[in-house]
């Protein structure tokens, strides 16, 4: 935001002291980005009035002028400005003068005759504007007067970077509140903006459909104004130097008051408004041509304002229709002063193409209870300005409501500021910001103003104290604390250990976003979560992700475009089933794609495949040997012959396997990676330790194949052996599976290695009694045969 110091200055009774009002400002928030000035150093430049034109007599392009500077005699001085004539009056440099460049004005010949001095164009005092020539200045100009003070050239542009929490300074009257309350400096006292009598009957009407999003409306009509005047000076000066461009005398007053007091507002004509306005959601497909030209078709999260005839005329909030904007034929008006909420606004500039300063300020927050001032204060400048009668007054007003209070303790304070500050420092500060206080013993309530919106929770209040209290006055302090050293709790145990293990792999950790586009929201969709969307996305980012499979295919995406020949990256990260916490788990997911080897003369590398990535899920669930693989209901992302559900204690926990190549193209790539995913959260709730001491005694291992029919899955069968509990199984490991041969091309050979160990010499006797269980569940339940 830009403003004009000088006219900042004239909201104050004292002189302030620029360098240190802006060093304060910074420090409390309010970054300034820049200071310029707004014309270079020169002297000696007055209002001339040109009194006598002729033409060189000796030139074609020259003219000899006299001009009165309110030196006591006529001036001679040759111009070569197309613009100059008898009765205009300009920048006149005299004999002595110091223009920009430090270039002095001297007595000069021009063609045989002496100039006196030189009448000035814009350009030339640093002034540049889009006249071809002088630069004209307006008939009641006092002559003599130095230009520096009649153009108020000694003033400083000052560039503010305020952050989206404070949309309460984006005006004079909201920085002017900051000045006050961090310096002490004292405010003229505020005009009172009065409502105006009616003095005519517009029969204008007003209906408001869409109160949640815009819960205060007025409007104004005035009838008989001349929008086809020159706007004064001193107003564009304010808005040049405030960084909007002047358009027209309602417009440039409606920026004013948006610049003044904050709040944006709209001029209408009120010939296209046919006696109504209404504020409603758009409809889907309606279509709106802006006062930029630009055609929006409307969507219908859109808040618009209509005609007496249902036609949009303006987005509110954002900009108004090309066809009912003010223009210099415009003669009866309706202003427009209305609360409209971020949440309806935010976005929508994105939407359609356009920035508007209003929509700049809606989206940060404007102050409810401002529309009747600034109303008031435009009726003001149109009437002073433009002319006019004042109409009636339209008016809606939602159910108002205030600010909730804010409860906290003095004590509270100042352990949180971690110094003592005085309670009646601390009421003063928070009075300055435009609190309101209620003090019972060490309890302070607090009711903070209509404009700061920003203020919620008790942190809030204090950071605010501090601000102005001033980070540099609190003490550098060392923290009393106990250190204790400890051990990470289970889940932080195990996360590390996830990451160990995968780092050991070769995998390389990543950090995404949590919001992806729709494309790929689309493509890896969850099987019954819907994506949560954001209303106010950044760049295309629409959707929160609900795995976290885009992170990672992005990555791979950008690494085989940059000519990798090997992609292994994991992430360890929330993914969002919906908005509450307990629909936001924590998930492991990793990533292998490409040749498992680097090129080289031995061997010819080999591209990975479901067994590579097998072995790394193997050593992640090493505390679960009884998980399972179960390749049905898969979900529609993974390829069905190459991929598997992971099962936990008869719980899905994640996937494994090949992404499906149907999405080769989507992707972009030749070939599709191996992923998988685990709900780390399910997992660690799953989690069982089991500490034992080391045997002395040898183990015993011995080995059973069986015959199973092919549609029989082994992972079962494991799962039941491990039901039976039997005593001194230390563990269970398939090493071999045969088909053909003399089978049946309907099974398959099954070997499983057992190894034994107690807390004694095992007897063959007690191994034996073990291996016999299985064989009978293998008989009984899988209708299985030893070989």
């Amino acid at each position: 935001m830009k403003i004009s110091w000088n006219h900042l200055q004239s909201f104050f009774v004292d002189k302030l002291d620029k360098e240190y009002v802006l060093q304060r400002l910074t420090m409390a928030g309010l970054e300034v980005e820049g200071e310029e000035s707004v014309a270079p150093s020169f002297s000696g430049i007055v209002i001339a009035e040109v009194v006598e034109c002729e033409k060189h007599p000796d030139a074609d392009k020259l003219s000899l002028c006299k001009v009165n500077a309110n030196s006591g005699e006529l001036l001679q001085i040759v111009c070569g400005a197309p613009n100059v004539k008898v009765g205009v009056k300009v920048p006149c440099a005299k004999v002595g003068a110091v223009l920009p460049g430090d270039f002095k004005i001297a007595e000069r010949k021009m063609r045989g005759i002496v100039s006196y001095g030189m009448l000035c164009s814009g350009d030339e005092i640093g002034c540049p504007d889009d006249v071809d020539g002088l630069l004209l200045l307006p008939a009641d100009a006092p002559i003599g007067m130095d230009i520096r003070e009649y153009l108020d050239l000694d003033d400083v542009i000052v560039e503010f970077k305020i952050t989206p929490n404070r949309g309460d300074c984006l005006s004079y009257k909201g920085l002017v509140r900051e000045i006050a309350a961090l310096t002490g400096a004292r405010i003229k006292p505020v005009p009172e903006y009065k409502s105006y009598l009616s003095k005519l009957s517009t029969e204008l009407t007003l209906n408001v459909s869409a109160s949640d999003g815009c819960q205060h409306y007025v409007g104004l009509a005035i009838n008989s104004v001349k929008n086809d005047i020159v706007t004064p000076t001193w107003l564009m000066r304010i808005l040049e130097r405030s960084g909007i461009r002047s358009i027209s005398p309602l417009v440039d007053i409606t920026n004013y008051v948006m610049l003044t007091i904050g709040q944006p507002m709209h001029a209408f004509d009120a010939s296209q408004l046919f006696g109504g306005i209404v504020v409603r959601m758009a409809q889907n497909g309606e279509q709106l041509i802006l006062l930029d030209e630009t055609k929006a078709t409307l969507a219908d999260d859109t808040l618009v304002i209509t005609n007496g005839l249902n036609q949009p005329v303006a987005i509110a909030g954002v900009m108004g229709g090309l066809d009912s904007g003010v223009t210099t034929a415009t003669t009866n008006i309706v202003l427009e002063s209305a609360y409209f909420t971020p949440d309806i606004v935010q976005g929508k500039t994105r939407k359609y193409g356009v920035n508007s300063d209003s929509a700049f300020r809606f989206e940060r927050g404007v102050d409810s209870q401002l529309q009747h001032d600034a109303i008031n204060l435009a009726a003001q400048l149109v009437l002073e300005i433009c002319g006019g009668e004042i109409g009636e007054y339209i008016h809606f007003l939602a159910v108002e409501s205030a600010l909730p209070a804010i409860k906290l303790q003095f004590s509270e304070i100042n352990r949180l500021v971690g110094e003592d500050i005085a309670r009646d420092l601390v009421c003063d500060i928070l009075t300055k910001l435009g609190c309101q206080l209620t003090v019972d013993g060490d309890n302070l309530e607090v009711i903070p103003p209509s404009y700061r919106f920003d203020l919620r929770i008790k942190q809030d209040i204090v950071e605010e104290i501090i601000r102005v209290y001033g980070y540099d006055r609190i003490a550098a302090k060392l923290p009393n604390l106990t250190y204790t050293f400890d051990y990470l709790d289970p889940k932080q145990a195990a996360f590390a250990r996830y990451k160990d293990i995968l780092l050991g792999y070769g995998f390389n950790e990543i950090v995404s976003y949590a919001f992806i586009e729709e494309k790929y929201a689309e493509i890896f969709a969850h099987e019954v979560a819907k994506p949560v969307r954001l209303q106010n996305p950044l760049a295309g980012l629409s959707c929160m992700r609900t795995n976290l499979l885009a992170g990672l295919v992005k990555t791979l995406q950008s690494n085989v475009n940059r000519g990798s020949q090997q992609v292994k990256v994991f992430e360890l990260a929330r993914v969002f089933h919906g908005e509450a916490l307990e629909l936001q788990p924590l998930y492991l997911s990793g990533l292998i794609y490409g040749k498992i080897s680097p090129l080289n003369w031995l061997e010819k590398p080999r591209v990975v495949d479901f067994y590579d990535l097998r072995v790394v899920l193997d050593e992640l669930l090493a505390e679960f040997p009884d998980f399972m693989l179960d390749s049905s209901e898969l979900p529609p992302i993974y390829h069905p012959g190459r991929s598997a559900r992971v099962i936990v204690n008869d719980v899905v926990i994640g996937c494994i396997g090949q992404l499906h190549p149907k999405y080769n193209q989507q992707l972009g790539l030749d070939s599709m990676p191996y992923v998988f995913e685990l709900n780390v959260d399910l997992l660690s709730m799953k989690t069982q330790f089991e500490l034992r001491a080391l045997s002395k005694y040898q183990k015993v291992s011995r080995d059973l194949a069986f015959v199973f029919n092919k549609d029989v899955q082994v992972g079962v069968f494991m799962n039941d052996i491990n039901d039976l509990q039997l005593p001194n199984l230390d563990n269970v490991a398939v090493f071999d599976v045969f088909t053909g041969g003399n089978l049946r091309d309907s099974e398959k050979s099954v070997a499983l290695n057992f190894v034994f160990q107690g807390d004694h010499t095992l007897s063959d006797d007690e191994v034996n009694a073990a291996l016999e269980q299985v064989k009978t569940l293998a008989k009984n339940k899988f209708n299985a045969e030893l070989r």
